[in-house]
């Protein structure tokens, strides 16, 4: 009963998620050519950023995780974003289903590390995330993960992972400069890591900072339990083009992490 609830849930709340965004005209917008024969037309590196892979599980569930990645890496590597163009992770990526060639890995829910059909997916959009946040661009919607769910050997810096999960949270990102720019993503399974870049038509106009900081810790209710943490995030930018500038604050954001049962 509850998975025939699950499958007349999800159309309903994947309509819903499209029509907030469509309120907010973003699939007018969005980037959808990938252009991999122009990639010698992007000189100019903006940044790039690298994030590990975890190596745990068992062989099978490392095996699906190489898979989702290698999958969605497919789907945005030279995405071609022109100037106030939009990136959505689940416009690009689709609906995490075995249909779509997905297979089961790890996933965080409800305070727990589980498997699930397209396992794996956040550590992409956290490495991307990270891309377009230190090239400057424009986060419209980003969400941090529940819980901090492997501690000290977590993938990413506290504050600066990105969560996506299909109809509830997505990873959005405008290129707000008049720059044409191209993405890039490749796993690099012998190393371990996945790493995406961004490349522009020119160089990058800006200087960027980014600062994360844990505000409180959320301690756990008994030593089985990972603590949570509230984190605070912000981005200084700082124009490249004029003498006068000064650094400013243009992005900040909240990470809320439960604490939650050690893995």
């Amino acid at each position: 009963m509850n998975q025939v609830w699950q499958n007349f849930k999800k159309p309903i709340r994947n309509g819903l998620k499209y029509a907030k965004a469509l309120v907010k005209g973003y699939p007018f917008h969005y980037a959808n050519c990938q252009n991999p024969d122009a990639a010698d037309q992007y000189l100019h590196k903006w940044i790039e950023f690298t994030t590990p892979i975890p190596d745990r599980g068992t062989s099978e569930i490392r095996a699906n995780r190489i898979w989702n990645l290698r999958l969605a890496a497919q789907r945005i590597h030279c995405l071609y974003i022109a100037p106030q163009k939009i990136f959505s992770f689940s416009d690009r990526i689709g609906a995490p289903t075995e249909d779509n060639g997905f297979r089961e890995a790890p996933v965080f829910v409800r305070g727990q590390v589980l498997t699930d059909i397209g396992g794996g997916l956040c550590l992409i959009a956290t490495n991307v995330f990270n891309t377009f946040l230190y090239a400057g661009c424009e986060i419209l919607e980003r969400h941090c993960h529940s819980i901090d769910a492997y501690g000290e050997s977590r993938f990413y810096k506290l504050g600066q992972d990105a969560a996506v999960a299909n109809g509830y949270k997505d990873l959005i990102v405008r290129n707000h400069s008049q720059i044409p720019l191209q993405l890039r993503c490749q796993v690099l399974e012998n190393e371990g890591k996945v790493a995406s870049s961004l490349w522009g038509y020119a160089p990058k106009p800006w200087q960027i900072k980014v600062e994360s900081q844990i505000i409180q810790q959320l301690h756990p209710p008994n030593p089985e339990y990972l603590s949570g943490w509230i984190v605070e995030t912000s981005r200084y930018i700082k124009n490249e083009l004029e003498s006068s500038s000064t650094w400013k604050r243009d992005y900040e954001t909240v990470s809320r992490y439960q604490p939650c049962v050690r893995s």
